[in-house]
């Protein structure tokens, strides 16, 4: 199923919302096929908000480094680190309420690779679960778990690695 397919099936869930697109804010110009399609088409979509793992796919305001949303200049001091790898992981899907986030990897080498960024350990080596080998993957395996579970941390899910071994892709 492509992006397009997925979101128009989303579009007729109930327990989802999918919002207008809004192409007023730019986006970075190395992102993938199937995220620049879905930037066409919405401006995020909020999946099962009801449910115990309901999370929202960010519209192109939030679609910052991630670094940068969970570790605002404000409120700690932050520099990016040159070469730092998590530097070009972009904020993809969020629940703020249980300090859960997904980051998708904007390098060359890693481009679209979804990452588990959870609060306590985005970035950290070791701890920084490949969830997803492109956008696509990512929003079709939330929506099927229709905010009942993580998907990664199930038994059942074949592990992709983390964010620091040798690319997949």
């Amino acid at each position: 199923m492509n992006i397009t397919e997925l979101i128009n099936l989303i579009k007729q869930d109930e327990n989802c919302e999918v919002r207008p697109a809004n192409k007023e804010i730019a986006l970075p110009t190395n992102i993938p096929d199937d995220l620049k399609e879905f930037y066409e088409l919405t401006d995020g979509i909020k999946l099962f908000e009801s449910e115990p793992y309901g999370i929202t796919i960010v519209g192109r305001e939030e679609f910052i480094p991630t670094n940068k949303y969970l570790y605002p200049k404000d409120d700690v001091i932050w520099e990016e680190l040159e070469g730092e790898v998590c530097n070009e992981w972009y904020l993809m899907a969020k629940i703020d309420e249980m300090s859960q986030y997904i980051s998708i990897d904007l390098t060359n080498e890693r481009n679209g690779q979804c990452y588990d960024s959870f609060y306590e350990t985005h970035s950290l080596q070791g701890d920084s679960a490949i969830v997803a080998k492109n956008f696509t993957e990512l929003l079709t395996k939330l929506y099927h778990n229709k905010g009942q579970h993580w998907y990664w941390l199930q038994d059942d899910f074949k592990k992709l690695g983390d964010a620091y071994d040798e690319p997949i892709i």
